[in-house]
């Protein structure tokens, strides 16, 4: 973490400093111990040390470089992780419905017949017959589970029909009728009806025999009902209508002389409804929506979080959704996450969210709007105005750092509740994502960084030691431990063969501050042994690695403000060194 990104870290040039020390401008050096000399000699004794000098405070804005684009920025001051983009829209649709219409009989209304009594010349016939009104409605989309209302595209006509028929011997006809419709027909306004109820007055220029009188009438639409649960239900994709047509009221029949046997005189009614094209349905509708998702890159990131070593242990990633849901119902959300490295998925970092997740923590994008969804390690930390919603093991997502996180979202409606959807419209659920990972971390962090010092062979050609100590003192008050591990350090020499005759010892750590703020003093030293003479001679490349931890720095933000201070670095070396000036 205390790494340059973009060139030398500063633990390697703190040691190419020290190693190079005799010949860097932070020596006073007096004298060129090359010029016209032509000799070997012996310089400090049984020790020698070399004072290196101290560095200015560095700070870690200085140490890792951000260029423009990178993913990692400075926010506030504060090291962010950050990524947005779209996610692939998620549609669905409801196919368009068509309900068909017939001719409804309904039973006959007998005006007059030989059983009829007749009074001065009138037979008066009380009116009370019934018939049924039938509609269908085939291929009903799957996602229709209760119809609580249709609406049509257009009106749709409604014809009742009446026919005079008989043998009757009739001067005059009047009739005082009453046509009931059922109260799930929505008609458009008409002043002769009121609540479903057609009042007809007609007499013998309305009703002349065996001629068709017809009075229209225009459908908006069907009502069944408001409340769930009592509406019609959609079985096999089919929708039945079937109820009762009621025609009540009075006929006057004026007949001359005596009725004969065998004749009569009837009202034929007939209801025709013509074929409803469906625009919209209100009811229990759950719709099938697309699988949909994202695949974020993680490229644009420094190297000290690339390695395959590194693990990271974040105290609250962020990762925020902004999804419009253009239903009146709300969409359930559901889906994983995981990481992707070399184009394999790493083992391990399945996140998943929504209802199956380890907090059982639904999804909800709320009906109509725009809903801003923060997944996160503790519930919080999302931008405002958003739905904040824990996701406890959200960091084995970028516990090991992916090339690319993979996102799949299946949402979902499982509302049982009334709303309205437009038949044959694509319904479109656009998305969108804002990652942020504030770098502040938990204890299980783990941050290994490789790097080289190189180049050596012609510093140390010309001198021989047996021994160098790298003494360091250190001040930090970034909130990261600095260590070099036993072993994490390779002698090679020019043809990048390991020098096993060096033997490289370390002691100490950089200790991390506590808060990020307060100075935790540190003291590290570096060992180079030679075990074979010679061996430091040959010494082209120290390679090493070093692992940052938080120590007992949990939890502190990350600030390119943070800063460390080496002071008192020497180089001392045992029995001194031999210089060959020839």
């Amino acid at each position: 973490m205390m790494l340059n990104a973009k060139g030398r870290p500063l633990i390697s040039a703190v040691l190419m400093l020290t190693l190079s020390g005799m010949t860097t401008s932070c020596i006073d050096n007096s004298y060129d111990l090359k010029k016209d000399i032509d000799a070997t000699i012996n310089v400090g004794g049984e020790y020698l040390a070399f004072p290196v000098g101290s560095t200015e405070q560095i700070t870690l804005d200085k140490i890792i470089e951000i260029d423009e684009g990178d993913d990692l920025q400075l926010v506030d001051g504060e090291y962010r992780l950050l990524k947005e983009g779209t996610v692939d829209d998620a549609k669905t649709d409801v196919k368009k419905v068509t309900v068909k219409g017939r001719d409804n009989q309904i039973n006959e209304i007998t005006a007059a017949n030989e059983h009829s009594a007749l009074y001065d010349g009138v037979i008066e016939t009380d009116i009370d017959e019934k018939g049924d009104i039938d509609a269908d409605a085939d291929n009903i989309d799957d996602a229709v589970k209760e119809i609580g209302s249709l609406k049509a595209g257009s009106p749709t006509d409604l014809i009742l029909k009446l026919t005079l028929k008989g043998n009757l011997n009739y001067e005059s006809i009047q009739t005082e009728l009453k046509v009931t419709f059922p109260n799930f027909l929505e008609f458009a306004p008409d002043n002769k009806l009121k609540d479903n109820v057609l009042t007809l007055t007609l007499d013998n220029g309305d009703l002349p025999l065996n001629r068709t009188y017809e009075y229209p009438l225009k459908l908006t639409g069907f009502h069944f009902s408001s409340e769930p649960g009592k509406g019609r239900k959609v079985k096999n994709n089919q929708l039945t209508i079937h109820d009762q047509v009621t025609i009540t009221g009075k006929a006057f029949v004026t007949v001359d002389g005596d009725i004969l046997a065998g004749t009569s005189l009837t009202i034929v009614p007939v209801v025709t409804l013509a074929d409803m094209e469906v625009q919209s349905v209100t009811g229990i509708i759950q719709p099938t929506i697309d699988e949909t998702g994202s695949n974020i890159s993680l490229n644009n990131l420094p190297d000290f979080l690339k390695d395959d070593a590194v693990e990271l242990d974040i105290t609250n990633p962020v990762f925020t959704f902004i999804a419009e849901n253009p239903l009146d119902a709300p969409i359930v959300l559901n889906g994983e996450m995981y990481g992707s490295k070399d184009g394999k998925k790493i083992e391990g970092s399945t996140v998943v969210i929504g209802e199956n997740s380890t907090d059982k923590n639904p999804i909800i994008l709320k009906p109509n709007s725009t809903t801003i969804i923060s997944l996160s390690r503790l519930g919080s930390g999302g931008p405002e105005g958003a739905e904040n919603i824990e996701v406890s093991d959200i960091n084995n997502l970028i516990k090991k750092i992916p090339d690319v996180v993979d996102v799949k979202l299946q949402p979902a409606v499982t509302y049982d509740e009334y709303y309205t959807v437009e038949l044959g419209k694509t319904y479109s659920m656009s998305s969108s994502y804002d990652i942020d990972i504030p770098l502040s971390f938990g204890s299980k962090l783990k941050i290994v960084y490789k790097d080289s010092i190189n180049d050596l062979h012609s510093d140390l050609e010309d001198i021989d030691f047996k021994k160098a100590v790298i003494a360091i003192k250190a001040d930090n008050t970034i909130p990261l431990e600095l260590e070099v591990k036993e072993g994490n350090v390779t002698a090679k020499d020019m043809s990048g063969a390991k020098i096993d005759a060096i033997k490289v010892t370390v002691d100490g750590t950089i200790k991390e501050s506590k808060d990020g703020k307060e100075v935790a003093p540190s003291q590290l030293s570096i060992t180079l042994e030679e075990t074979q003479k010679g061996a430091i001679r040959n010494l082209e490349e120290l390679v090493f690695k070093v692992t940052a931890v938080p120590g007992q720095a949990i939890n502190v933000q990350l600030r390119g403000d943070q800063w460390m201070q080496l002071k008192d670095m020497k180089l001392r070396v045992p029995n001194g060194i031999k210089i060959d000036l020839n």
